[in-house]
């Protein structure tokens, strides 16, 4: 790129005004970062330096890789988990499955730079040249090595966009030291090259999920420093537009996204709030009240969702995917509580019941004991790309301890059994009937779940410490006649008791297994019921009817990360078309 091409795109501003003067007021949270920056105890400073010190090494820990080296050159188109390199072609003949245990979203992950601003902020707090030189000696080398267009780098639009607004937030933070470098043009010029290639590859559809606004939100920023001329303007009022209809489309109107899992939720909502906050800076006062409302919304369920112990449920699909982490940056992926400091709203702290019919989730809360229930479509308008089979599955939490949860995502891609197993009805706390599927899975394509369950609920009441929910799945369509699942679920926050009530419908002589995954802990069955002992709390199960019995299953706390931990089974065999199964649990520790 000639430099006048560059000047042109820049307004002929000079890049520390671009930079700080036009995508400086887009990022908030990179200026409020900055001003934390300058505060920072001793202790919260030598943490920062000692990790902005492993990447200047080249150490990274993604996506369950545990740190690893990746030597003096890093390969930006291998998944170092296993070894395995995608070959360096255009994107149209790129193949996204290698075999052999590789992961493609490794590369992905490295290559959205989410790293880089740590870079920064280690030059500001600490003054060393190494540090910035480093953020230099990165940008240089992915240009060079990953020409437009060819490599794992340009396959998917939605990490060309995240890359590009982590790069804007490096180079902002950079300003004005950087000023005078010899890789500071050629990386404005690679951000340009990257808007106008987000541009033209959008990942459009009719039904469009959280890659379609990556690349709206991600043009957001990277447009920004090209806000002083009319290609960038014109970008900045395509995205302002597509992100309000966006909200629309992709967040029902009780403020659930629109995908069927909560770690997607907390995404889609960071995506919509750095937008938003992009958009008040480059094109004030266009976003409509009802797109804003929506937004509150969105961080209400948050404050629902979010247990007693500050965490929150990896129900649905979770592959630990963020947009600007800036200082959150390898922090705990059930962590959503960045969302409400990023807001600069009101915070509603989630203190009682709630129902989002929507989008499908219930919680019962009553002082430090907590319940989710999932009850809904599987999301994407029905291609359920990021949903489980899950349907009148529940968590169960009391204070800071988790005790019923889901098993969350171990891998996508890289192996097709193991994604499946954790999307299975029977690695969620609900029922299966005939060890059939509430909607069957594809070892072909894993990112679909058909709407065969087609879940609702039936009731929802709460009075005081109690709360009430019934629902049905009408799936296990593999079977030879049709079945249902009718559960209830009758909530005592103040005795801390659940008790669940199945009815298995049509299912005469099939047999039922009910799962319920615990938290790591010790489980040991006495007689009939099963004992739970964690930090704290002890939980006791239950069951009128049925044979109970502890078994070990997976639970993944992160994307390629399982670690073992209980699960308690249940099972018998339907003895009527109505077959009715009661469960108690009960839950001690400390007191209320």
């Amino acid at each position: 790129m000639q430099r006048a091409e560059l000047t042109r795109a820049l307004g002929y501003a000079d890049p520390a005004s671009a930079l700080r003067g036009l995508a400086l007021p887009a990022l908030p949270t990179v200026a409020a970062w900055e001003r934390e920056l300058e505060s920072l105890d001793a202790g919260a400073r030598a943490k920062l330096l000692e990790r902005a010190q492993g990447i200047l090494a080249h150490r990274f820990d993604l996506l369950g890789s545990g740190v690893t080296d990746l030597g003096s050159r890093i390969d930006w188109q291998r998944d170092f988990k296993v070894g395995r390199r995608w070959p360096d072609v255009h994107i149209s003949r790129l193949p996204v499955v290698l075999g052999e245990g590789s992961d493609i979203k490794v590369p992905w992950e490295l290559s959205r730079c989410q790293h880089l601003p740590l870079l920064s902020a280690a030059y500001r707090v600490s003054g060393e040249e190494r540090f910035l030189a480093e953020l230099g000696a990165q940008l240089s080398s992915f240009i060079a090595t990953n020409p437009v267009e060819f490599g794992t780098s340009w396959s998917c639009t939605m990490d060309v966009a995240i890359r590009a607004a982590n790069w804007v937030a490096a180079l902002c933070m950079a300003m004005p030291a950087a000023s005078h470098t010899t890789w500071l043009e050629p990386a404005l010029a690679g951000l340009l090259l990257h808007c106008r290639f987000i541009r033209t590859h959008l990942e459009w559809g009719e039904v469009r999920g959280n890659h379609y606004l990556s690349d709206v939100v991600g043009m957001l920023i990277a447009c920004a420093p090209f806000c002083g001329s009319d290609e960038g303007r014109a970008w900045a009022a395509w995205a302002t537009a597509e992100l309000e209809r966006e909200m629309f489309h992709q967040v029902r109107r009780d403020g659930c996204a629109h995908e069927a899992s909560i770690p997607y939720h907390r995404l889609v909502t960071e995506l919509f709030l750095c937008g938003t906050q992009a958009v008040d800076a480059l094109c004030p006062k266009t976003l409509s009240d009802g797109y804003r409302e929506r937004l509150a919304r969105m961080l209400d369920f948050v404050s629902d969702y979010t247990r007693p112990d500050g965490l929150a449920p990896q129900v649905g699909d979770a592959d630990d995917g963020r947009f600007l982490p800036l200082g959150t940056y390898g922090a705990d992926p059930c962590d959503h509580r960045h969302l409400h400091a990023q807001s600069r709203l009101p915070r509603r702290r989630g203190t009682g019941h709630a129902a989002y019919p929507h989008g499908g989730w219930y919680v019962m809360r009553h002082q430090g004991l907590w319940g989710i229930v999932r009850c809904g479509d599987v999301g994407l308008g029905g291609i359920g790309a990021h949903a489980h089979n899950d349907q009148l599955s529940f968590e169960l939490a009391v204070d800071g301890q988790p005790l019923i949860v889901d098993p969350g995502s171990y891998l996508y891609t890289a192996d097709a059994q193991a994604r499946n197993a954790f999307r299975s009805t029977a690695a969620h706390s609900t029922l299966s009937i005939g060890a059939a599927e509430q909607s069957r899975l594809r070892s072909d394509y894993l990112f679909a779940l058909p709407e065969e369950a087609c879940a609702r609920a039936l009731h929802f009441a709460t009075d005081g410490p109690r709360a009430v929910f019934a629902g049905e799945n009408r799936g296990f369509r593999s079977l030879a006649r049709p079945a249902r699942h009718r559960r209830e679920l009758h909530f005592d926050g103040a005795s801390r008791i659940l008790q669940i009530t199945d009815a298995a419908i049509g299912a005469c002589g099939e047999k039922l297994l009910w799962s319920f995954p615990l938290a790591p802990c010790e489980a040991r069955k006495e007689a009939s019921r099963v004992l739970a002992t964690f930090p704290g709390a002890e939980l006791e199960i239950t069951a009128e009817g049925a044979t109970l019995e502890v078994k070990t299953g997976w639970i993944a706390p992160s994307y390629g990360v399982r670690v073992a931990a209980p699960v308690v089974r249940a099972w018998r065999t339907a003895r009527s078309d109505e077959d009715i199964t009661r469960f108690t649990l009960t839950v001690r520790g400390s007191a209320p």
